[in-house]
């Protein structure tokens, strides 16, 4: 969540602001801002240490709610 300059809140809520909102997936250690990040609409909040599987999940979901439905393709799945 933290980051030089700004953090990931704030560039979320930024993002939020856009008629076409990309779709958000959080990447953090920090598990205290799960409620914040779903209220603005994150299509995942994913806890680190990341394992692939649920990265993979995340990035299902984040294409999903784009419309596209398409599975990532990963070293695994080839």
């Amino acid at each position: 969540m933290t980051m030089p300059e700004v953090d990931g809140m704030s560039v979320a809520k930024s993002l939020a602001k856009k008629a076409e909102r990309p779709a958000v997936v959080f990447v953090t250690a920090h598990d205290n801002y799960a409620v914040e990040a779903f209220d603005l609409d994150a299509v995942d909040y994913v806890l680190k240490p990341v394992k692939p599987e649920r990265l993979e999940r995340a990035v299902s979901r984040a294409l999903a709610r784009r419309g596209r439905g398409a599975r990532p393709t990963t070293a695994r799945s080839r």
